[in-house]
């Protein structure tokens, strides 16, 4: 015990005195890393392979005049005492020396064609580099010229070499992501500050009701305490809608779900508000049908459609999980209602956020207007969709369709014939 309590305090030690080096022998100053374009490599390299290539050139030039070998003429000369016949090879100096001025002129020619030959090759190098790093900077003024609030700029590569139309396709894709985002944010503000006026609204008025009044009695305090109660579970459930919309579109987990006994799940759940308002909740989906997602999600969905279903009818009426249909791929579930129906020219704005179709019933009965918005968010991230089929009062149905899960052992789920297809 005493070792694993000293062992702490050498350490802060060993550290505190590391530190204190640290401070007293300053660091050596960073060399300065000189600014290298792009640009300016490319010329480099392209120069250097030039300068390499002309230099391996003169040097076998001028080899091949040194190996050339020197200018000599043969002589003979006959002995007059024997009368042999010598030769000897004499060199011709007027030759040599011809040949001497031309292997100088040849050396100087050679260097001042390298030296001009690299010049030139810097400029034409920095000019074609300049033209094809040409979109690059035009990207580059483009993303300086891209704020949070301006999102429309996007640059056009056309013209541009394969690899460059490639880049610049990718950072348009990538300013059209950001553009999205920022709209979602703005319009999630947007939405979340104009619902959440009214409850909070409503709570300032009650709490101003019995402050401002001087024989406010205990009824009356009950009273606003309901209604406070009640404007703070529809800031609750409207923050829990927006944030359930505002998630991101990352992929979900797939699991093996049995429908059945997620639909029965929901109408047992949602069994205590329809008797509140007078509606059956029952669930007729067959056993045994499976469909793959995500459990947490599905399940939310059938509640949002099984509680309009509630809100939207009648008393005395009846909301149903059915089955709709079924293939190898699909699964189709239903919500039906014999509630007030939806009028045709309003069925397309449903599933549009905070869009009530009566406006009344669904503030006065807490609705936040999101419930179908989520539906349709959660059917979009399976890879399936929701529809809808209504006529004003006979009541409407909603028409989930989600990927079936493959069944165990490699087969598929047996299809059901006439199963209505989720590609409309």
């Amino acid at each position: 015990m005493m070792g694993s309590m000293d062992h702490p305090t050498s350490t802060r030690s060993s550290v505190a005195a590391t530190g204190s080096e640290s401070r007293a022998r300053p660091e050596p100053p960073r060399r300065r890393r000189v600014a290298r374009s792009l640009r300016f490599r490319l010329t480099f390299w392209y120069v250097s392979l030039l300068a390499l290539a002309a230099g391996i050139l003169l040097i076998f030039v001028n080899a091949a005049a040194h190996l050339a070998g020197i200018p000599v003429e043969t002589r003979l000369y006959p002995d007059p005492v024997t009368g042999f016949v010598y030769s000897q090879q004499v060199v011709n100096g007027a030759v040599a020396s011809a040949r001497a001025q031309t292997l100088e002129r040849l050396q100087f020619f050679s260097i001042l064609g390298f030296l001009v030959l690299i010049a030139g090759g810097a400029a034409v190098g920095s000019v074609v580099a300049g033209r094809a790093l040409r979109p690059i900077s035009e990207l580059v003024a483009v993303a300086r010229r891209v704020t949070g609030r301006n999102l429309k700029e996007r640059i056009a590569l056309d013209d541009a070499d394969e690899e460059l139309r490639q880049l610049g396709d990718a950072f348009n894709d990538m300013v059209e992501r950001l553009d999205d985002a920022f709209e979602r944010q703005r319009q999630f503000v947007a939405d979340a500050s104009h619902e959440l006026r009214t409850p909070l609204t409503t709570l300032q008025i009650a709490l101003d009701s019995v402050r401002l009044d001087p024989d406010a009695n205990l009824d009356d305090y009950r009273h606003v305490a309901d209604d406070a109660k009640a404007a703070t579970v529809r800031i609750r459930r409207l923050v829990e809608d927006l944030l359930a919309l505002a998630e991101g579109d990352g992929p979900l987990p797939r699991t093996r779900v049995d429908l059945a006994s997620l639909a029965d799940a929901v109408a047992e759940e949602m069994e205590p508000l329809g008797e509140r308002r007078g509606v059956q909740v029952v669930s007729s989906v067959r056993p045994g049908t499976v469909i793959l997602g995500d459990p947490m999600s599905l399940r939310r969905a059938l509640t949002n459609l099984v509680e309009n279903g509630i809100r939207y009818n009648r008393d005395g009426g009846h909301v149903v999980i059915e089955d709709a249909g079924q293939s190898a791929e699909w699964v189709q579930v239903a919500v039906r209602d014999d509630g007030i129906g939806i009028p045709t020219e309003e069925q397309a704005k449903v599933f549009d956020r905070f869009y009530r179709v009566d406006r009344s019933r669904s503030r006065a009965e807490g609705g936040s207007g999101l419930g179908l918005a989520i539906v349709a968010k959660i059917a979009a991230e399976h890879g399936g969709r929701i529809d809808l089929q209504s006529q004003p009062g006979v009541g409407s149905r909603f028409v989930l369709t989600v990927p079936a899960s493959p069944a165990r052992g490699g087969r598929t789920l047996a299809a059901t014939p006439g199963a209505p297809s989720p590609i409309g």
